[in-house]
C-alpha cells in the first residue's frame, strides 16, 4: 500500500511538473513563475522538459508562443515637403505626392520575447502579434524616410537603390541596441516618386518668388511707416496751430484772409 502511494505521489509530481506535453508542435514555451521569473530555458514539444514551479499551486504557468516570422504589407504615402507650395509654381497642376509599399518579414527571437514578458509589453501570442504589427509599420516609416532621403540627393535613387536601402534599414533596424523585434527581410513590392527634377526646380522657383515677395513686403513697410511718420507730423503741426491760434485769435483772420494759405500758415509758424 506504501509503495502504491508512494508511486501515485510521484506520478503526481511528475505530472504536474511536466511541461513538454503541453507545448504543441510547432511552438514555443516560456515558463513563468512567482518564485524564479522567466525561464532562461525554452520548452518544445521535442525535448523533455520538467519545472518544479508548477508544484506550487498559481505559482507557474506556461505562455506558448509562434517562433514563426511574421508577414507584413505597409504602405507608405504622402507628399514632399512643401509640395502644395510648390505645386502653386506650377498652377497647382505638378503632383509631389509618393507612395512606397513594403512587404516585411518580422519576428522576435526568444530572448526578444522574455524580454517583452518581463517588461510587461505582452502577456501572450495575441500581444506579441501587436508588437511585430506595430514594429513592421514603424520600420515600413523608416524605411520610407531613408529612401525618400536618397531620392532628393544629387545621385537620385532608382528601384534597385531603393531596395538596397531597404535591406540596409533592416539589418540597422534589428541591430540596435533594445530592439524588441527583427526585421529578418524586407521587400520593395511598389516605388513611386514624383518628378525629383521638376520639384528641385519648382522648389528653386519658389525660393526666389518668397525672396521677391519678403523684398516687396520690406519696401511696402518702409513706405507705410513713412507715411505713418508723415502723418504723425502733419498732426503735430496741427495741434501745434490750435494753440497757437487759441492765444492769438486774430490769426483766424489772417488765415481767413490770406491769398496764399501756405504763406500764411508759413509765417504763423515761424512766429511760434
Amino acid at each position: 500500500m506504501c509503495l502504491v502511494i508512494l508511486l501515485g505521489f510521484s506520478g503526481f509530481v511528475f505530472y504536474t511538473g511536466w511541461t513538454q506535453f503541453k507545448v504543441p508542435a510547432g511552438q514555443v514555451g516560456i515558463v513563468v513563475s512567482k518564485t524564479s521569473g522567466i525561464s532562461q530555458t525554452p520548452v518544445t514539444n521535442d525535448k523533455f522538459s520538467w519545472s518544479w514551479e508548477f508544484l506550487l499551486p498559481t505559482n507557474a504557468r506556461l505562455e506558448l508562443f509562434s517562433p514563426k516570422t511574421e508577414s507584413f504589407s505597409q504602405t507608405v504615402s504622402g507628399s514632399l515637403p512643401s509640395a502644395k507650395e510648390y505645386a502653386r509654381i506650377f498652377n497647382g497642376e505638378a503632383d509631389f505626392s509618393y507612395a512606397l509599399e513594403f512587404s516585411v518579414e518580422a519576428k522576435a527571437s526568444l530572448e526578444q520575447t522574455r524580454a517583452l514578458l518581463r517588461d510587461g509589453d505582452i502577456k501572450g501570442q495575441e500581444d506579441l502579434d501587436k508588437v511585430l504589427a506595430r514594429s513592421a509599420e514603424n520600420f515600413a516609416a523608416l524605411a520610407a524616410q531613408k529612401i525618400l532621403t536618397a531620392a532628393l540627393s544629387d545621385t537620385g535613387c532608382a528601384f534597385e537603390d531603393a531596395q538596397k536601402i531597404a535591406s540596409q534599414a533592416a539589418k540597422d533596424f534589428s541591430s540596435e541596441q533594445g530592439a524588441k523585434v527583427q526585421v529578418a527581410a524586407v521587400t520593395l513590392k511598389k516605388y513611386s516618386v514624383p518628378d525629383i527634377a521638376l520639384y528641385k526646380k519648382a522648389a528653386a522657383s519658389y525660393e526666389e518668388f518668397a525672396a521677391s515677395l519678403a523684398i516687396s513686403a520690406r519696401a511696402s513697410a518702409q513706405r507705410e511707416a513713412e507715411e505713418n511718420s508723415r502723418f504723425k507730423t502733419t498732426m503735430q503741426k496741427m495741434e501745434s496751430l490750435g494753440e497757437t491760434l487759441k492765444k492769438y485769435p486774430e490769426l483766424s483772420d489772417m488765415i481767413k484772409n490770406s491769398d496764399n494759405i501756405n504763406k500764411t500758415l508759413q509765417t504763423i509758424d515761424s512766429i511760434e
